[in-house]
């Protein structure tokens, strides 16, 4: 067995369930998370704090990456 992950436009979902029932493919629907990971909320935590970098515009931003 194998497990494929599939992004499918809300509009066809309907049409792509009932083709996958059709072939007999088992279907569990992901939902996805709108809660931050660790990582991003640290990083939220630091901002707040004022540890972030200003740049004056994109061209400063990029040269300092």
């Amino acid at each position: 067995m194998q497990t494929l992950e599939i992004t499918v436009p809300v509009d066809k979902t309907r049409l792509v369930k009932s083709l996958l029932k059709e072939l007999g493919v088992t279907i569990k629907i992901k939902k996805e998370s709108k809660i931050p990971n660790e990582e991003t909320i640290a990083a939220m935590n630091e901002l707040k704090a004022g540890k972030g970098k200003r740049f004056k515009n994109v061209d400063e931003l990029f040269k300092s990456i």
